[in-house]
């Protein structure tokens, strides 16, 4: 599904040069801050890999969620890798 969003030119203008990035952008940590969806499907739909996605949300200012045991496994294993 597509929307369209009309900003004052103002906003626009503040926004900066990618404005349609920047609100999805703005849209999807909303969605992670209210855990409404997961850093790593909010990474997905930016095309970042799970470790671009993580910096990118806490780039932003925010915590990255607490871990399951299985998501720290992973990562440990990730962490280790060569």
């Amino acid at each position: 599904m597509s929307m369209n969003l009309e900003l004052p030119d103002e906003v626009v203008e503040a926004v900066g040069p990618e404005p349609e990035r920047s609100a999805l952008e703005a849209v999807l940590l909303f969605l992670v801050s209210e855990d409404k969806m997961s850093v790593a499907r909010a990474g997905e739909i930016l095309n970042l890999d799970r470790s671009s996605a993580i910096s990118w949300y806490t780039s932003h200012g925010f915590y990255y969620p607490d871990l399951s045991e299985e998501d720290l496994d992973e990562e440990l294993r990730h962490a280790r890798k060569p």
